[in-house]
């Protein structure tokens, strides 16, 4: 198996990574300080799973130790669907990286393809109509500052992802999906290798 994959950026992606989903905050920094002893590089986190901010302390404590490099983690965020505003975006990406003592990140992805009201939870009630051009557009502009290495998105179907090409700028460098055995997504691993996306597999082992 091959140690990383090349995204459309030019940057590589390690092929494996530690998921920080689930993950109680009183035990996450003790898990990505062993991970990335054993050898792990990637590591993906999101704000809807509540611990970015134990991740930084672990993050800085690998650094100040002399474990590893910054430079030689790879590290995923995403926006949470509460924050799909174009005002919302930088905001939201401010406090993950203060969050995650870190000046930049390496992937930052749209969480889902749909949008709720700020500060709420999903459910129907709290709904509204999604605006992914606009906030494509807000990805598009932390990417062109630096701060986010690559952008890309999680959970997009066929059709939500052709929709996106039709508008983007910057293509995305990724979509994140559940991918193993039983859901193989043959039609949109199809889509994503023929456009130059790497489709990127949660839950690989079902």
């Amino acid at each position: 198996m091959a140690e990383s994959f090349v995204l459309n950026t030019g940057a590589r992606i390690p092929s494996i990574g530690l998921g920080t989903m689930q993950i109680e905050p009183g035990a996450v920094d003790g898990a990505i300080y062993a991970a990335v002893k054993a050898g792990y590089r990637h590591i993906d986190c999101a704000p809807v799973y509540c611990n970015e901010k134990q991740v930084g302390l672990a993050l800085k404590k690998l650094v100040e130790d002399g474990v590893v490099k910054r430079e030689d983690l790879f590290i995923t965020s995403k926006l949470w669907s509460g924050d799909h505003a174009p005002e919302d975006v930088p905001e939201a990406f401010g406090t993950t990286l203060k969050d995650l003592q870190i000046d930049y990140i390496d992937l930052f992805l749209i969480h889902g393809p749909i949008r709720i009201r700020k500060g709420t939870t999903v459910s129907p009630e709290n709904f509204l109509p999604p605006d992914i051009p606009a906030t494509w557009g807000a990805m598009e502009k932390l990417y062109d500052s630096g701060k986010a290495r690559a952008i890309g998105v999680s959970n997009f179907s066929c059709k939500k992802l052709v929709d996106l090409f039709t508008v983007a700028r910057v293509p995305p460098a990724v979509n994140q999906v559940e991918c193993h055995l039983i859901w193989q997504q043959d039609n949109l691993r199809k889509l994503c290798q023929s456009r130059g996306v790497h489709l990127s597999a949660f839950s690989p082992l079902g």
